[in-house]
């Protein structure tokens, strides 16, 4: 369902199904991957860098997904002509 909201860019209602469901789960990084991927196709930096700074915090030790993460921020930032900042993604 968070994938679904995301990919119609209602990321306030997929933010709030995430709240509703951490309240009585573990947090899931694939709902949070879910978001960010939606926020790439939205082209939205903002909200990209929240979703992707939560992830860090609520999964330091899920580096993969993170470095996907890194990957579709710096897409966002690169397709929106900010290539500097995409570039300190990378590094």
């Amino acid at each position: 369902m968070v994938d679904c909201l995301s990919r119609l860019f209602m990321f306030d209602e997929a933010q709030k199904l995430i709240e509703d469901y951490e309240k009585t789960n573990t947090p899931s990084i694939v709902m949070y991957m879910s978001v960010l991927s939606g926020t790439r196709n939205n082209r939205n930096s903002d909200l990209s860098e929240k979703i992707y700074q939560r992830m860090k915090t609520l999964f330091p030790n899920a580096k993969e997904s993170l470095a996907a993460g890194v990957v579709l921020l710096s897409n966002i930032y690169s397709s929106l002509g900010k290539h500097e900042e995409a570039k300190t993604f990378r590094s």
